[in-house]
């Protein structure tokens, strides 16, 4: 049984998801929210949230009619964070993990364009190196 603090975070985060529609967007694309996302909460030995200091949206976006979720911190500077994202493309899951600072695994590097208007605009500013996760749990719960 974890301590008060513990069940504090974790149940801010549960809230927070519901309130932006989590588990509807997940099933929309195919993403079972129990599983990877209340399950990895639930089993955390962590006493704060590790995405304390991230937002959490589901952002359209012109090329995928279902959109994007986005977990991206809310201050980004070169120092090195890292920012996810998960969606439907051409009937496929993607989870993508993101570093503006080159990390093992990477397997690419993202460079925002002028005008980009598909992503949060906190991220804008860096290049991205990034890896296609085949596990669709967030990073930081692992």
């Amino acid at each position: 049984m974890g301590t008060q603090s513990d069940l504090d975070w974790k149940a801010a985060a549960k809230r927070n998801w519901l309130a932006i529609g989590l588990p509807e967007f997940l099933a929309s694309i195919g993403i079972d929210f129990e599983k990877y996302f209340i399950e990895a909460v639930n089993k955390s030995n962590l006493s704060v949230d590790p995405y304390d200091d991230a937002t959490w949206e589901i952002w359209p976006h012109s090329e995928i009619p279902s959109g994007v979720l986005h977990c991206f911190p809310k201050k980004v500077d070169a120092s090195g964070v890292n920012w996810e994202e998960w969606f439907l493309m051409d009937g496929e899951i993607h989870h993508h993990i993101l570093s503006n600072k080159k990390f093992d695994g990477a397997t690419g590097i993202w460079i925002p364009q002028p005008g980009d208007a598909d992503h949060p605009l906190a991220i804008l500013d860096f290049s991205w190196h990034y890896e296609i996760s085949e596990n669709l749990q967030p990073l930081k719960y692992l």
